[in-house]
Formats: C-alpha cells, structure tokens, sequence
C-alpha cells in the first residue's frame, strides 16, 4: 500500500492541500462544515500528518532543540522531562544536544539544528556564546536562553533567569545560625558567568550576616564529583579549616562528602555540607544532603512553553521570565564541634 499524502485528504474532503494543512497546524481559521470534511477524510484515510506535510503552510517543522552542558549531570533529567512533557502536548519533537561545555561542539550543534530547520532552540548550557545565539536569530529561528544575563541576548532572545541569590542567602543565614564562621565555598569554573553570579551571592550573603569572607575558603570546582573530592583536601590545607562547605551544586557536594568519608570525617558532626541543585540523588545518600533547591522540571516546562509562545506570539509574549530558589534542610548540617577538624 502506498503512504496516503495531505494530497489524497485533499481530493477526498474536496478541498485545498492548503486548507488541510491549516486544519492540521491551527494555522488559520477554517469554516465548521469543512474542518469536520478534512478530519473524516483523515480518520477514513487514517492518514498521519509527516513533518513536511504540518509545515506545508506553516512552514514549521515543529521540531525543537535543546542544548545542555552534560548529559552526565543529573540536574538536566528533570529539565528534559519538564520539556518533553510540553513539547508532546503541542506535537513537537526535541532534538536533545550534549555540549559538554565545549564551544566549538556547541557551533557545530547550532549549525546541525539550523539545517533541521527547527523551529526553536533552547540554551541551556552552563558555557555558551553571544554567537551561538545570534547563529540561530539570524536564521529566522526563535530562541529561549537559561540563566545568563546579557543585555545583548535579551535583545535577541527570551531568557529565564533563576534567582540563585534567595536560596544562597537562606544557606548562609542556615550555618551562620548554627554557629558557622569559617564557611567555605566550592565553585563551578569562574569563566562560565553563572559560577560567579553564584559565588558573588555567596559572598554577599556572608557579609549580609556579618561574616568576614576568608579567600583561602574560596575554591575553584568543576561541578563534577571529582572536582569536590579535590577541593575539599585543598580545604584541609587552609588555616583555619572551615566547619561548612557551601558548593555550587549537587554533584560537588557529593565529591565532598566522598572525601570527608575518606579522611575519617563524620558528617555533619565534624563539617556540614550544602549543595545546590536538589537532585534526586541528594535525598538518598547518607547523610541525606541539606540543598538549595531549584524546580528543575517547571524550569524545563517553561522553557519549552516560552520557546511555543515566542514562535506563536513573538510581539506579544513575556520575553523575561525568572524561577526562584529556596533552601532545603536535611541532615548534612548541625552546629559546628567545638574542637577543630584534625
């Protein structure tokens, strides 16, 4: 049997191919009586629309790419979840891209979703450029930026920003409470503006609660498991040692909590940890992890939702949107010993 075509439902509903392209996107409005032709042609035919058939009019692929930094790192199961839950409800397809924080291997992932002709590209990548962005608006192709404020991509783009700063100020406040003083903090790589932004409200939030920041306590990561590991035997080394760590995600403060294992340390007894994500994993290790918390899956929904809205209604639409933080306690901070760390 060969494939039944918009042309076929066309001929059968004794209408244009345009009309039955515009029943099928909702592009334009078509009369009551000849919407229910087109749509019984379709059931008779149980013909099923192609990508270049919904686009006919349209001139849509309803396809959509997403760009992230690591496929690895568990905070983007969420974001993926909340997006695909969107873009299924709209009949879109994403097409999910691994940047590895490389920004060469984002170009040529932008160049490989401009020839799909995709509708929309959200940015979620921790390392991105002003040109990657441009790459896509230039090509008449909308765009969702997460987390970086620049005035030129907003110009450009819709951005969501995530208001880190609430939730670190509620960690801050947490130890300072507890009776921290020498709290520590672990870093993403300085070169990616959302790891300064972050240790920036860091720091304000610790002179905010009149804590003097020590700089030997300022550590440099890689948001990785292993790069924890590593800044918390640089931390042994700082005089003195800090009783709280503060990092600047999840998968570093389990890095952590691994060393501190390793070194004989108990936790929160001898030092507390606060990560910063809230991913599943932060509720099940032990000791269960004290987190700023951020709606990873209503991040991902509104991304895809913004990036629908920008395509439908470009003029109209909200183009500067924000999702808030806010601390999570669990069992990986109490008050400090009373003795120093050995």
């Amino acid at each position: 049997m060969k494939r039944v075509t918009i042309s076929d439902v066309a001929q059968k509903a004794g209408v244009s191919k345009s009309t039955v392209s515009h029943v099928i996107n909702k592009t334009r409005f078509v009369e009551s009586d000849t919407q229910k032709k087109v749509l019984l042609a379709i059931n008779e035919l149980s013909y099923r629309p192609s990508g270049i058939a919904r686009s006919l009019v349209s001139q849509r692929t309803r396809t959509a790419g997403l760009l992230i930094s690591d496929v690895g790192n568990p905070f983007y199961h969420e974001v993926i979840m909340g997006v695909e839950e969107v873009a299924l409800a709209n009949g879109y397809s994403v097409f999910l891209c691994n940047t590895s924080y490389d920004l060469e291997r984002g170009m040529k992932l932008i160049h490989s979703l401009i020839d799909r002709s995709v509708d929309g590209v959200m940015f979620m990548s921790s390392r991105m450029s002003l040109e990657m962005v441009e790459e896509v608006v230039k090509n008449q192709i909308q765009a969702v930026v997460l987390d970086w404020e620049n005035t030129q991509v907003e110009e450009l783009a819709a951005t969501i920003t995530i208001d880190f700063k609430t939730g670190i100020q509620q960690a801050v406040a947490h130890l300072v409470g507890l009776g921290h003083e020498n709290i520590a903090y672990v870093s993403g790589p300085l070169n990616f503006w959302t790891a300064r932004a972050r240790r920036d409200a860091f720091l304000e939030a610790l002179e905010e609660c009149g804590v003097n920041p020590d700089s030997s306590l300022l550590i440099e990561g890689n948001l990785r498991i292993e790069g924890g590991h590593k800044a918390f035997n640089q931390l042994m080394q700082a005089t003195p040692r800090p009783s709280a760590v503060v990092t600047a995600n999840d998968l570093t403060a389990l890095g952590v909590l691994w060393a501190a294992r390793n070194e004989g340390l108990i936790i929160p007894q001898d030092i507390s940890v606060i990560g910063l994500d809230d991913i599943d994993l932060a509720s099940k290790v032990t000791p269960p992890l004290t987190t700023i918390a951020l709606p990873r899956f209503e991040i991902g929904r509104r991304a895809m939702q913004l990036l629908l809205d920008m395509i439908d209604y470009p003029a109209t639409v909200v183009r500067q949107q924000e999702v808030g933080t806010w601390l999570v306690v669990r069992e990986s901070t109490a008050q400090p010993a009373k003795t120093p760390v050995h």
